[in-house]
């Protein structure tokens, strides 16, 4: 596993506050982490484990979410905004 360090000022570039910029990312990667989750029907009835087969799970080597998230953050392809003090008023009513 190759671990690369990321410069600070790469992450500036992008945006001016660190943490924001962190919070994206962690967003981000919960996102990708959501799509790749294996749906399982579990309203199926099974008599018997035995009978039972599970779904076959494909095994990829995919780039870690924090990885891709990161990626995606450093090569401008991600958007968003800051909430309005209106949207935080109206879910907090």
């Amino acid at each position: 596993m190759n671990v690369k360090a990321i410069p600070m000022s790469d992450l500036y570039k992008v945006c001016d506050d660190v943490y924001e910029s962190v919070m994206v990312i962690a967003q981000r990667a919960k996102q990708i982490i959501d799509q790749r989750v294996i749906p399982i029907d579990e309203t199926e009835e099974v008599e018997d484990s035995i009978l039972y087969q599970e779904p076959e799970i494909k095994v990829d080597s995919l780039d870690k979410p924090m990885v891709q998230a990161l990626g995606e953050y450093m090569e401008n392809e991600l958007e968003w905004r800051q909430p309005s003090e209106d949207d935080l008023q109206s879910n907090g009513s």
